[in-house]
């Protein structure tokens, strides 16, 4: 959920990528890439990658207008926004929301969300999940994954991600990346689909990139997503890139 819709149609068990756990994105979207500023790109068997920071005001005219064709309306701006192109093409979004004091997971789920800030829990949640399922999902994913959770943890000082999912998807999120659920399912309320509480500790997160990233899974050790990310000797710069074009102190 977090934005996302219609997602109770998607068959995760099928044979497809786990790009399937995102909201859609079609031709007739015209984002550019002058909308946009390069943040790394990868090159992969599939052509490159291109990770770019979004503009917020064009990012969010567009998704808007997404996901109205759905018969949904996007909640607040995402504080942040990163976007994939693939050969030219976007092919995946994913927003980040600071927490202050009050997120969207907090519509539906007010008591999980307030039991979190009690436990002195820093918090920030991704929103806006989008993806074209005809490009190289697990790379896609993950790429836009590590360098939301490297902004929020090094210059938000985040501790734990939240998300809103549906629960057929419940097991994705928990079998690719260990995002864990909170209490029972309820009814999203500006979607009007169920959905669960799930959250991800960053520095769980480490570990796991410290341990696979950048290793594409060569060796076939991991059945996560964390093969997919970054190395971890790639952090540094990708740091950078992230305080330049967020005006952050590197």
């Amino acid at each position: 959920m977090s934005d996302e819709a219609h997602l109770s149609d998607i068959e995760l068990e099928a044979p497809a990528g786990p790009v399937q756990a995102f909201q859609s994105i079609h031709a007739d979207i015209p984002f550019v890439r002058s909308d946009s500023v390069h943040l790394v790109s990868r090159d992969t068997e599939f052509g490159r990658i291109e990770i770019r920071a979004l503009m917020e005001q064009t990012s969010s005219d567009l998704l808007e207008r997404r996901y109205a064709s759905r018969g949904y309306k996007l909640s607040r701006s995402a504080d942040v926004t990163l976007g994939a192109y693939w050969d030219g093409k976007l092919v995946s979004t994913l927003g980040l929301r600071r927490d202050g004091g009050s997120l969207a997971a907090d519509q539906s789920f007010p008591e999980e969300m307030a039991a979190m800030r009690r436990q002195g829990w820093q918090l920030c949640e991704f929103t806006r999940l989008a993806a074209d399922p005809d490009g190289p999902s697990k790379l896609v994913l993950a790429s836009l994954f590590h360098l939301a959770y490297l902004h929020a943890m090094h210059y938000w000082g985040v501790e734990f991600l939240v998300i809103e999912v549906n629960p057929r998807h419940k097991g994705f999120y928990r079998r690719m990346l260990d995002f864990q659920p909170h209490g029972e399912q309820r009814l999203h309320r500006s979607v009007g689909a169920p959905a669960v509480l799930m959250s991800l500790s960053l520095a769980y997160g480490s570990t796991q990139v410290a341990k696979h990233g950048g290793s594409l899974n060569e060796d076939g050790r991991s059945r996560t997503l964390f093969p997919y990310f970054f190395s971890p000797q790639d952090e540094p710069e990708l740091l950078r890139k992230l305080a330049d074009v967020y005006g952050y102190d590197a």
